[in-house]
């Protein structure tokens, strides 16, 4: 019987000391997984308290009665797309029938000139 108990305590402890061992690297990777979504936390917080900064700025300005920035970006990009479109637009209507009828009517209004230096003259 007493070799029965002594064995039962051996397994115990290591099963005790297997149980503590995988504790521990439990331990390791839930604080390496906190640590990691602390960090992400901490970026996400970093970003927002900048861009509430910004925008708290914005306000102070308007309740001051400064005008806003011009967003130059904005403007250029507009411009930029302003003059795509024209000439999207200039190269569709090149060669189009409107050119041809511009031209038969500056040659009668030519025509319709000389005729008129004619009779004057």
């Amino acid at each position: 019987m007493f070799l029965r108990t002594r064995n039962n305590d051996s397994v115990a402890s290591a099963t005790w000391n297997e149980f503590l061992h995988g504790l521990g690297s439990t331990r390791d990777v839930a604080a390496e997984r906190a640590r990691e979504k602390a960090g992400s936390v901490r970026g996400a917080l970093s970003d927002t308290g900048s861009e509430a900064r910004h925008r708290a700025s914005l306000a102070l300005d308007a309740l001051a009665g400064r005008p806003a920035p011009v967003r130059w970006g904005w403007v250029v990009a507009a411009a930029g797309l302003g003059a795509l479109a024209g000439f999207a637009v200039a190269e569709l209507l090149r060669g189009h029938p409107v050119d041809e009828a511009v031209a038969s009517l500056r040659r009668q209004l030519g025509h319709s000139k000389e005729q008129a230096e004619h009779f004057v003259g």
